[in-house]
């Protein structure tokens, strides 16, 4: 592929997963503005690489959701180091639908209820993404559902 393809098919690419990206991401980190960082950097690292990738959509997903986990885990030990340090409560955290319940949730429930039941992918496509075996995104949903009903109850 020339410069101009290669251009072409990324654009229309970014185009058509951009937003939905950012979405997924700003529900399992809780913040747009973050979200929207993570997918930037995610779709610089694939445009750079574009030609090498077989499948977009799935190395999309896993380079997401990767940051998303590294963000929750720097947010983790940022919140455990200030909460030793600083007596005031944090800034509110910005509301979202789903934020509150999400809260708490480990990383890879919440991720496997997000990309379940908002960006409907299934066990594999989910599994793929998270880089685990498909045995272990049943359990991670299961046990998310019922921490979900147990805060609604």
């Amino acid at each position: 592929m020339d410069d101009g393809t290669v251009s072409s098919a990324f654009r229309e690419f970014y185009l058509r997963e951009h937003d939905a990206q950012v979405r997924r991401a700003a529900i399992i980190v809780r913040s747009p503005e973050q979200a929207n960082d993570l997918v930037h950097d995610a779709m610089a690292e694939m445009y750079a690489r574009w030609t090498e990738i077989r499948e977009p959509g799935a190395y999309l997903n896993r380079a997401v959701l990767n940051r998303c986990r590294d963000a929750a885990r720097r947010a983790g030990t940022h919140g455990r180091f200030v909460a030793r340090f600083v007596d005031r409560p944090d800034a509110a955290a910005p509301q979202e639908p789903l934020g509150d319940l999400f809260d708490g949730l480990p990383f890879q429930q919440r991720a496997a209820l997000v990309l379940k039941y908002y960006a409907d992918l299934s066990t594999a496509e989910i599994a793929e993404a998270l880089q685990c075996p498909q045995g272990s995104v049943g359990p991670w949903i299961d046990r998310g559902l019922k921490k979900l009903r147990e805060r609604l109850s």
